[in-house]
């Protein structure tokens, strides 16, 4: 796997979904602007994924930057709409940082023996 990555269709709707988020934060003050962009972002995280899936183009880039767009759209909502919600952002990317590294990129499915909360 070599740089051929980076141009996968699931990572182009990544890359369009980054566009929506920096669009959805300028557009805040602007409900009519900041909602399509905010919700078509969400929408395309479902997208993405079924791409990948469909046209065999599952990568540990794709898996990673899916989760970093996921992140980076929560942190942005919860940093515009409470004063100490860089906190939780930072939080949810120090969760990320350590589940992924001690992880692998395999660690959506390695939490199946965990307990229930």
């Amino acid at each position: 796997m070599g740089l051929e990555v980076l141009v996968y269709v699931p990572n182009i709707i990544g890359y369009i979904r980054v566009l929506l988020l920096l669009s959805a934060t300028w557009f805040f003050d602007n409900p009519l602007l900041f909602i399509p962009c905010y919700v078509s972002s969400v929408i395309l995280d479902g997208v993405d994924g079924y791409a990948a899936r469909k046209l065999k183009q599952v990568s540990e880039f794709g898996a990673w930057f899916d989760v970093v767009i996921d992140i980076l759209g929560r942190g942005i909502l919860w940093s515009i709409l409470f004063r100490w919600g860089y906190f939780i952002a930072a939080l949810e990317w120090c969760v990320f940082v350590c589940t992924h590294n001690s992880l692998g990129a395999d660690w959506k499915n390695k939490f199946g023996s965990s307990p229930w909360i």
